[in-house]
């Protein structure tokens, strides 16, 4: 029972969280600043978004380059190497996905 289950779980999942964060904060944010109470004049605030998506964007890369093994090595890779490498590729295209339309949005209409 020494197969440490969670930080494999971890492992294969960890760029998906980081998307999944990004875009709860981004898209948070952007509500919270075009509510009425607290709406900004030139909408939300584009520079701590761009900030987010740029911290989000060099974890995944990181978490991807961190699994660049399984190109070199395609015959020795496991399940849970491909699911690691796949899903920080697919999180760098979430977080690019999510977070473009966000800083070019130009007001809170």
């Amino acid at each position: 029972m020494h197969d440490h289950f969670f930080r494999q779980l971890v492992r294969g999942t960890l760029p998906l969280l980081v998307w999944a964060a990004h875009f709860s904060f981004c898209y948070l944010l952007a509500a919270a600043q075009c509510t009425p109470a607290a709406m900004r004049a030139g909408g939300p605030d584009r520079l701590l978004l761009g900030v987010a998506s740029g911290v989000a964007l060099l974890l995944c890369l990181w978490l991807a380059w961190r699994e660049r093994g399984i190109l070199r090595d395609p015959q020795h890779a496991g399940l849970l190497d491909w699911a690691a490498a796949l899903s920080a590729v697919l999180a760098l295209v979430g977080i690019v996905w999510t977070g473009l339309p966000l800083l070019l949005v130009a007001g809170c209409a």
